[in-house]
């Protein structure tokens, strides 16, 4: 009988040992995977980044209404941020693929004159402070030429250095991208009362 009650003491104390070693090597292990090192970067995204990193051909805007809104929120970046050369070519370039190829073609410094009004706009100290889309639902399509198309309607608020904020409207005219279904910006102009 002593000699069963001494190998369940040994077999306890084993599995006491067992169970220790276990807790120690959880503590360590969750120690550290949530410690970093120093010399180890912490990144932040910024929507800079968003812009950046943006892939029309697998996440297009769903809707002409998130076209516009999609590209006025990049010149808003534009207007606002502070990124490099390459970023501002990145952006630059996904603004174009919310462009009408027509537009495209008819205006070939497209992507410079995008540029130059932003350092227009930088150097004024004009910023785009917010903005809204009118149409609360999407607006009412239409046949011109053959090819499907939509106007919407915007209003910038524009922060005009230290002289305050301005309201700008605009129309923009979409045209549905034949294949892909796509609305493109095919045009925007200023409403007539900020003419």
């Amino acid at each position: 009988m002593e000699k069963g009650g001494a190998g369940s003491a040994i077999v306890k104390s084993i599995v006491l040992v067992v169970l220790g070693a276990l807790v120690i090597l959880g503590v360590y292990m969750a120690l550290t995977r949530t410690k970093k090192s120093p010399t180890e970067e912490t990144y932040v995204s910024t929507v800079v980044d968003e812009f950046t990193t943006m892939n029309l051909e697998k996440n297009y805007p769903a809707s002409s209404r998130k076209v516009v809104e999609t590209f006025i929120r990049a010149m808003q970046v534009l207007y606002k941020e502070q990124y490099t050369t390459e970023q501002e070519d990145k952006i630059v370039a996904n603004i174009a693929g919310l462009m009408d190829q027509e537009l495209l073609d008819n205006n070939v410094f497209f992507e410079k004159d995008i540029k130059d009004d932003v350092d227009r706009k930088k150097k004024e100290d004009n910023t785009i402070s917010n903005f809204e889309i009118l149409q609360k639902r999407e607006p009412d399509e239409y046949k011109t030429d053959g090819r499907w198309m939509c106007k919407v309607d915007a209003i910038y608020y524009m922060r005009m250095g230290t002289q305050g904020t301005v309201t700008v409207d605009y129309t923009f005219i979409m045209r549905r991208e034949e294949g892909s279904g796509n609305w493109k910006i095919y045009g925007w102009a200023l409403k007539e009362e900020n003419k």
